[in-house]
């Protein structure tokens, strides 16, 4: 029992007026039960009536896994963190409280985190499935269009077109395609092919074949059409795989900074805030501020990112305005194939022109023998006026699948953007949501009788500012702020690696990728998607004839000379598929050449100086 001090008592007895001495007795009884209350109260205060099996309880409903708990308070001083009167954690206990918070602030990150880069991963995801059944299905609808169009020729050709839509896949796949050359090759190719089919009677050797190359760009066989499509497909798919790989690599960062450790300090402060309180049998909610300032502390690495991570989120944003406007790839490879086709048909309505202007810039028409020269002009006039065989095309519901498929496209973009752009500001936002989303944490506006960090009452100190280098001034975690983090350093260049590409594609520039791998090699984390295409298996899966397995050509009794087009030897431009057989072909062609010149030369020589003196003497 609470006992009233001697000089106390007597000190009320001088100053009671006279009138009341009489009733002193009661006067004391009264004094007497005032000084107990302020002793009982004094006692709970200083923790005299703590009863740590309380505490327990506070523990598991904070979901703090002790079980280490004295049975009975100690007193101040014996624990290392929570040191300002009695508690019921020992310094063991501390140890054991501070690794189960650790663990706790770990989750608590790691799902937000976790929640970001699932968002990033999913929508690159789903937008490179999107394009890859696009081009998939374009790829489809041009083998069966050209196929129903130009019949036996396109069959006997369609590793040309085949080996375009090859490399289109190989670029978005792995990036290592110069787009421009790949156009040009395709319509340089192109461009003999026909010429050769043109003029079908004609034997061109490598020589003229390159000479014929020679003046496509001069001559124009195919009008505008290769300038705008390749300028189109250039821009759109390095639109399109920057915009994918952006994401995939903004979701990797997300990942390895769950890498970023805690520092010891951080420990401290998380035990201080948490769990002292428990400790002292105090169940107040920790002030709003208070917890800013700790968590800003502990998340001052994570933080350093926002200003690059705001940068990336608006270069995505412009990105998207472009593939939903002159960059929408549906627009570009939906009617690929009418483009190509067009340009085909410009090429045979000008086929003549171009083939007397090769023929006069190249030293005229191949030589051919008498007999030759008579199956030329009758098959000249039998196909005066004619054309490559067409059938006529039909699109039904082609129209409606484009115009689907680009709403779809449409809607994807629009709801990536959205997502993107709600994730603004987050590393700065980071330490506040923190905060929030713990029920222990006061709310916002609740500074005023909460945990402070050594009672309950007021939180005086001043919120610190964003990022690392403010963090020096932190009043509960201390943060050296001069100690370069690599790990850090490794996703602020990537950020900007990825944001620079960007605004290149953004511009319409060519953007050059390196491996995709180094930019996640800080976490050895990832869905490995990246890692499922290789070398011999890159494309969609859609079966087309290459050149290694096409078709036998159908033979033409009207023309006796070797049509077949050999790749030119030309290390500066794409390569397209090459049979292995090339060099035998070449080597038949010269001994072909060298028979002919053995069995025919003699009797032309014979007959032309014959038909000469014939006349002659006429």
């Amino acid at each position: 029992m609470y006992i009233v001090p001697k000089e106390k008592r007597t000190c009320f007895k001088m100053h009671l007026p006279k009138m009341f001495q009489l009733e002193k007795s009661v006067v004391c009884a009264i004094v007497l039960i005032i000084f107990q209350v302020i002793g009982l109260c004094t006692k709970e205060v200083r923790g005299d009536s703590l009863n740590c099996s309380n505490v327990k309880q506070l523990f598991e409903s904070r979901k703090i896994n002790i079980t280490d708990v004295p049975k009975l308070p100690l007193p101040g001083n014996t624990g290392r963190l929570c040191s300002s009167g009695p508690s019921c954690c020992s310094e063991q206990t501390e140890l054991l409280l501070k690794a189960s918070l650790r663990h706790q602030h770990e989750q608590n990150i790691r799902q937000q985190l976790t929640t970001l880069s699932a968002v990033l991963k999913t929508r690159a995801t789903k937008f490179d499935e999107f394009f890859k059944d696009l081009l998939t299905t374009a790829k489809g609808g041009f083998h069966d269009m050209f196929k129903r169009t130009y019949g036996i020729i396109y069959e006997q050709n369609s590793f040309v077109f085949t080996d375009l839509f090859e490399e289109l896949e190989h670029y978005y796949a792995k990036g290592k395609v110069d787009l421009t050359d790949t156009m040009e090759s395709f319509f340089n190719t192109l461009y003999q092919k026909m010429f050769t089919v043109i003029n079908s009677h004609y034997r061109f050797d490598e020589k003229y074949l390159m000479c014929v190359s020679d003046h496509m760009k001069e001559l124009k066989p195919f009008g505008d059409v290769p300038h705008k499509l390749s300028v189109e497909i250039k821009r759109s798919f390095v639109a399109t795989r920057t915009f994918a790989q952006s994401l995939s690599i903004a979701g990797d960062i997300v990942n390895n900074m769950l890498n970023m450790p805690l520092t010891e300090d951080c420990s401290r402060a998380l035990v201080k805030m948490s769990a002292c309180p428990l400790c002292q049998g105090l169940q107040g909610k920790t002030c709003y501020n208070y917890c800013s300032n700790v968590m800003k502390g502990c998340l001052a690495h994570h933080s350093e990112l926002n200003n690059e991570w705001n940068s990336f989120v608006d270069a995505i944003d412009k990105v998207t305005e472009r593939l939903i406007g002159p960059f929408n790839i549906q627009m570009v490879v939906g009617p690929i194939d009418t483009k190509i086709s067009d340009a085909v048909m410009n090429f045979q309505e000008n086929s003549y022109t171009v083939s007397q202007r090769v023929f006069n810039g190249c030293g005229g028409k191949p030589l051919l023998g008498e007999r030759q020269r008579r199956a030329l002009r009758r098959t000249v006039r039998s196909n005066a006026g004619k054309e490559l065989n067409q059938e006529s095309l039909q699109f039904t519901g082609r129209g409606r699948q484009k115009e689907k498929a680009g709403l779809d496209l449409e809607r994807l973009v629009k709801d990536i953007r959205m997502r993107v752009k709600d994730t603004k500001q987050f590393w700065a936002r980071l330490p506040y949501q923190t905060c929030n989303s713990d029920p222990s944490v006061a709310n916002g506006k609740v500074n005023e009788t909460c945990w402070n960090g050594q009672s309950i009452g007021s939180y005086t100190h001043s919120v610190t500012g964003d990022g690392l280098s403010n963090q020096q001034n932190n009043p509960e975690v201390a943060v050296d702020v001069s100690r370069q983090n690599s790990l850090l350093n490794e996703q602020i260049f990537a950020l900007k690696t990825i944001t620079s590409k960007l605004k290149n594609a953004y511009n319409g520039m060519d953007v050059e990728w390196i491996d995709i791998e180094e930019f996640s090699s800080g976490s050895g984390s990832g869905d490995g998607s990246e890692g499922d295409d290789t070398e011999e298996d890159s494309g969609s899966g859609m079966e087309f004839p290459t050149e290694r397995n096409r078709p036998e050509p159908v033979p033409d009794p009207g023309n006796d000379q070797d049509n077949q087009l050999h790749p030119l030897d030309d290390s500066g431009k794409v390569r397209h598929n090459v049979s292995s057989s090339g060099s035998s072909v070449l080597s038949s062609q010269r001994m072909s050449l060298n028979r002919a010149l053995l069995s025919y030369l003699v009797p032309v020589v014979v007959m032309w100086f014959g038909s000469a003196i014939s006349d002659w003497l006429q």
